[in-house]
């Protein structure tokens, strides 16, 4: 059933059919969806159960925007590894004359964007990385642990269901001595397999690699399998269709060495546990349908 939206001047064009059903909306633009009230219901009690399961540890909570600073993502490793998947801020930055010449190429389609350029700043494509470059510098021989939210974005174009460009991403973060990052992934890799199965969802977890790129790809891959730095926890999210809503990810003392940070005088390690929430919230609906919120609520 659908539902037409009411539009206060009666000769203007009728706007689109939204569906009742809390299904995502897609837009013109692959990957990129609305989002409708029954659907944010479930995102919200997505978050709240992700935040009764960390009232057990000494998080520190944290909202970062969809941007992060260029040069740390760059001192990331990121732009080396991922380029095929970031997105670049880029501005005009020339003249009034200028622009006068420009302007006439947007209404006709032409390359008005021609003298547009990189800006200091890339959209965030993980919600964890402010966390290394907030911590940058320090030693943390009490392991730090934080809880973090974005909106991301990574550029995959395709119609595949789940599979989005721009999406949220709430992530549990913690950075110590290897020992302390291992146990504690394990542990939250444990929790969260058994949230989902109380959650009906039926998680299948797997180790799995990051869509490394360029010529080396194939053995850095098989070296993150090897060494089982990823685990990814998988579900249904459409009639046919499998998707890992979440992952557990230990980066050994990558981001310790690219940011200064130590634990016990040593490179720290950091570990963390990802939930895509648009993801895993569409498994819950196709699960339960429209009683995915109150299945979320009544399961702690």
């Amino acid at each position: 059933m659908t539902s037409t939206i009411p539009s206060a001047n009666p000769t203007a064009p009728v706007p689109p059919r939204v569906p009742e059903s809390g299904l995502p909306i897609p837009t013109a633009v692959p990957g990129v969806f609305l989002y409708p009230e029954a659907f944010e219901r479930v995102v919200d009690a997505l978050r709240a159960g992700v935040a009764r399961l960390a009232a057990t540890e000494p998080f520190q909570r944290l909202v970062v925007p969809p941007v992060i600073s260029r040069a740390t993502i760059e001192r990331a490793g990121y732009v080396e590894a991922f380029p095929q998947l970031l997105g670049t801020v880029h501005g005009y930055r020339g003249t009034a004359s200028g622009w006068a010449r420009l302007r006439p190429l947007v209404g006709t389609g032409g390359d008005w964007h021609a003298q547009q350029e990189i800006r200091d700043l890339v959209l965030l494509p993980a919600a964890c990385y402010p966390v290394y470059a907030a911590l940058a510098g320090t030693a943390v021989d009490t392991p730090a642990r934080v809880t973090v939210q974005a909106t991301c974005f990574r550029d995959e174009a395709t119609g595949e269901a789940g599979r989005l460009r721009s999406f949220r991403m709430l992530e549990l973060v913690t950075a110590g001595a290897e020992e302390h990052c291992l146990r504690w992934r394990a542990d939250w890799l444990d929790r969260v397999g058994r949230w989902f199965t109380d959650l009906g969802l039926a998680p299948v977890v797997e180790a799995a690699d990051d869509p490394f790129f360029g010529p080396g790809k194939k053995v850095f891959q098989a070296a993150q399998r090897l060494q089982e730095l990823k685990f990814e926890l998988k579900v249904p999210v459409a009639d046919g269709v499998v998707q890992a809503v979440a992952s557990a990810n230990h980066h050994k003392d990558h981001f310790g060495v690219a940011f200064d940070l130590t634990a016990d005088a040593a490179p720290a390690h950091t570990a963390c546990l990802a939930f895509g929430l648009e993801r895993l919230a569409m498994a819950l609906i196709h699960a339960h349908g429209d009683d995915a919120a109150a299945v979320l609520e009544a399961t702690t």
